[in-house]
């Protein structure tokens, strides 16, 4: 996020309240006159706690003007977007004071959002002086940006039907909300990560340096077996029973009957075994499952006779391009989120295995856009991801969130018709604010916010 410029309110008149100048002018006066008095100290005090609030409020501002610059104007005015922004990410019980945001459209283009809170001093109350003003600006300047983005989007088995038809409806609203304004296809790429139990990232690219896939082969053995046929039942019910798709339960009825069974029988045929590899990649051991370099040196094993969703697309400002391709989503398997993580980041970066991304000192936006319908359902067993130890998932999942993060890309996570708190608690632990998170209960809510993801995407930048 671009630094933004902040301003101080003017001297109050009240003799009884302070503002502290640009570059601390006043507090610098203060704390020389109470160093001959032994107060330099208590003024420190007081003086730090007016920059870390300072701080927290200019950061409730950047998130409060970039919500009203991308906000639906039929459904609420700027000011309205501004204030339920700033109501969502400051807290007087948090802060210890109340804070509030003014909303000017000075020109064209341009919004301004100007926050003031006054913060109750401790020691400088023995002087009469019981209050502090604070006040930051924030300023964002509606036009084209240049950003890649990722959408790392659940396929699994518990997407299926409708839901994955919502997915596909809205994650190409979002694309065609970035691609919008003119020129935007010189500005904007996107890739496309599919995940499930895995990520397919194509079999051309198994002779990747970066990729270690095992030799495929196949062998033929004759193979017997023995059985007892049923020959008669009895005594048949119909019962109901539970099952479970990827975390999801269902109902499912069958029949049980006492059999009588004949002799047994002998057969025997030829079976052929096959190993192959369908594009799936795996994990390295810990802590490399939670890096973004894959190389010759470091490379992706492959894990073969499993099968994972349709391979991901790299980087393209081709719309026609990354919209076939969400149009080809199908649902298949388990959650495993770190997967539809690790890659999607890896698709961003100019490093190794794709280097398709801008380098990190360009002017380039870097978003991941996460979407999942529940919980992780799997954890590692490396190199594959079969195991059922879902805290240790949970744990690499945060861990991959905060690496993402700190390589400057930021995190928009949506949860789509989830009810498991716990994951909701880790999306929003991983979205990068609390603005880039969406609780999504319906389709009309996914389709939200993918549309406000998108205009903020193409539309927003904080002026400097």
């Amino acid at each position: 996020m671009s630094t933004v410029f902040a301003r101080k309110l003017p001297a109050a008149s009240d003799a009884k309240r302070l503002t502290f100048a640009e570059g601390g002018n006043v507090a610098i006066m203060f704390a020389i006159s109470f160093a001959a008095l032994g107060g330099m100290v208590g003024v420190g005090l007081d003086y730090g706690r007016y920059l870390t609030i300072k701080k927290a409020l200019q950061s409730a501002t950047d998130q409060a003007i970039i919500a009203a610059a991308v906000t639906d104007k039929t459904v609420m005015s700027l000011q309205q977007a501004a204030d339920k922004a700033l109501a969502a990410n400051w807290t007087s019980k948090d802060r210890g004071t109340t804070a509030s945001i003014v909303v000017t459209e000075p020109k064209a283009g341009e919004i301004i959002g100007t926050s003031k809170a006054s913060l109750s001093t401790s020691f400088l109350q023995v002087l009469g002086i019981t209050k502090i003003d604070i006040e930051t600006v924030a300023s964002v300047v509606v036009g084209q940006n240049n950003a890649e983005v990722a959408l790392a989007l659940d396929v699994t088995s518990s997407m299926s039907g409708t839901k994955i038809a919502d997915l596909k409806t809205s994650a190409k609203l979002l694309v065609d909300t970035a691609y919008a304004p003119a020129g935007a296809d010189q500005k904007v790429k996107f890739s496309l990560v599919p995940f499930s139990d895995y990520v397919n990232v194509g079999v051309t690219y198994k002779t990747a340096p970066w990729m270690s896939v095992p030799a495929e082969s196949s062998s033929t053995s004759n193979v017997c077996s023995t059985y007892s046929p049923i020959t008669g039942s009895s005594n048949c019910v119909t019962k109901t029973a539970t099952a479970y798709n990827d975390g999801v339960p269902y109902t499912y009825t069958y029949e049980q009957c006492d059999y009588t069974y004949g002799a047994p029988v002998t057969t025997c045929s030829d079976v052929t075994t096959s190993y192959t590899w369908n594009g799936c990649a795996g994990s390295r051991s810990y802590p490399k499952n939670t890096q973004k370099v894959a190389d010759s040196s470091n490379p992706i094993p492959g894990v073969l006779n499993v099968w994972c969703p349709t391979p991901l697309m790299r980087l393209t400002n081709v719309k026609s391009d990354i919209s076939t391709a969400i149009d080809g989503l199908s649902a298949i398997g388990n959650t495993y989120i770190p997967a539809g993580l690790t890659w999607g980041w890896r698709t961003l970066t100019n490093t190794a295995p794709f280097s398709d991304g801008a380098a990190a000192n360009t002017k380039t936006r870097k978003v991941i856009v996460l979407m999942t319908d529940g919980a992780n359902t799997l954890s590692p067993n490396y190199p594959a991801h079969n195991g059922n130890d879902t805290s240790t998932t949970d744990t690499l999942m945060g861990e991959i969130c905060t690496n993402i993060k700190n390589d400057g890309i930021a995190i928009y996570a949506i949860a789509f018709d989830v009810a498991d708190t716990n994951i909701k608690d880790k999306l929003k632990n991983c979205a990068t604010t609390l603005m880039h998170y969406f609780d999504a209960t319906s389709s009309t809510e996914l389709t939200a916010a993918f549309e406000k993801i998108g205009r903020q995407l193409s539309a927003v930048h904080l002026n400097k």
